[in-house]
């Protein structure tokens, strides 16, 4: 970032160099009128002069901010050389992969650039390969022991790398992320989750309400954490206060068909809900990588798709669930697919049979 300011500094400073003297210069003239000898004195426009100084280099600014590419500011070297385009249109998806393969090869060789393992991380996380978006966690937690935001994300990709569960080393790491930083809000929130997990339904009301004043009232992190605390509260016999409803809650099993063949590891498992009279557009859904089958799904108003969807006021609801062997939110031929009678909210006990979607039942 501080390149391209320099850069835009350089730049507005020329054509400064040529625009303001001009507008400072004190001009006589002859006037035009016939048969006149007399002078036209145009002043300097210094006002003029001083906003085009201002204005100019925040304009370039603020046009690169709307129309260029800021994302590429910060990106390291190959992959500004691969995603740059003929027409300057960014990389197709076709070519990320093969950036971030780059930028893993390059930190084989630079161990120690923080900000490559940060970027190829997050590229991981991205691409839902999250084994080895905890390879590269793991290894930014060496460089960086003491940064709690790394060891909360390193825990999030290890255990959404085991199909979510956090008991074990991601627990550790949450609680070491705490010990340095109280206050971490991911790591919070995680803390909140696997004491959910195991049960302890107190622990996950209080650490999800330490997270609220850390984070901003109207995300989506805020909405799903709150959620969370009114189904912990639930769960604990207490009322929801007033005004507050608890959220509706769909779970049941996920199970192959007989005689299917089990998915691969590293396919991706979309769990949806939707109004069986309306839209098929999901109204909650979740995306994780395939585990081991049978599994059991929780869904709730916390992965609602869209800000103040409620599932308890969507009438009948239908339940399924898709493996898709591409990462395609888009079903395609032979995804694994299939899905339960209309159900209300608030629905337990679901079971969602899995088939070849040439066969699945629509």
């Amino acid at each position: 970032m501080s390149m391209f300011i320099a850069i835009i500094a350089v730049m507005s400073a020329i054509a400064l160099a040529c625009i303001v003297p001009a507008l400072l210069r004190r001009i006589e003239v002859a006037d035009p009128a016939p048969a006149s000898g007399d002078l036209i004195v145009r002043r300097p426009q210094t006002r003029l002069a001083l906003l085009i100084s201002v204005l100019l280099p925040v304009a370039a600014v603020a046009i690169y901010m709307q129309v260029g590419r800021p994302d590429t500011l910060n990106m390291p070297p190959e992959l500004m050389a691969a995603a740059a385009t003929p027409s300057d249109h960014g990389p197709s998806e076709e070519d990320i992969p093969a950036m971030v393969e780059r930028l893993a090869e390059r930190l084989r060789t630079q161990p120690g650039d923080i900000d490559g393992w940060h970027m190829l991380a997050r590229s991981y996380s991205a691409m839902n390969r999250y084994s080895d978006a905890a390879k590269a966690y793991g290894h930014l937690a060496t460089l960086l022991p003491q940064d709690a935001g790394v060891l909360a994300d390193y825990a999030d990709a290890l255990a959404t790398a085991q199909d979510g569960a956090l008991n074990g080393e991601p627990e550790r790491l949450i609680e070491r992320s705490l010990a340095i930083d109280p206050q971490q809000p991911k790591a919070l929130a995680l803390s909140g989750s696997a004491a959910f997990a195991r049960g302890d339904f107190a622990r996950a009301e209080k650490q999800w309400q330490a997270v609220l004043p850390l984070i901003p009232g109207d995300s989506e992190f805020a909405r799903s954490t709150q959620a969370g605390i009114a189904e912990a509260r639930a769960r604990q016999g207490i009322p929801a206060a007033t005004g507050e409803a608890a959220p509706a809650r769909l779970s049941g099993t996920i199970r192959l068909a007989a005689g299917n063949t089990p998915p691969h590891p590293g396919q991706t498992l979309f769990i949806y809900a939707r109004a069986a009279d309306g839209s098929p557009i999901p109204l909650a859904a979740i995306k994780r990588p395939v585990g081991d089958l049978p599994l059991q799904f929780v869904l709730d108003d916390s992965n609602a798709l869209a800000a103040g969807t409620r599932l308890a006021g969507a009438g009948q609801l239908i339940v399924g669930a898709r493996i898709s062997a591409s990462g395609s939110a888009t079903p395609q031929e032979g995804d694994l697919e299939g899905q339960a009678a209309p159900v209300s909210a608030g629905s337990s006990g679901l079971v969602i049979e899995l088939a070849p979607r040439a066969t699945a039942a629509k």
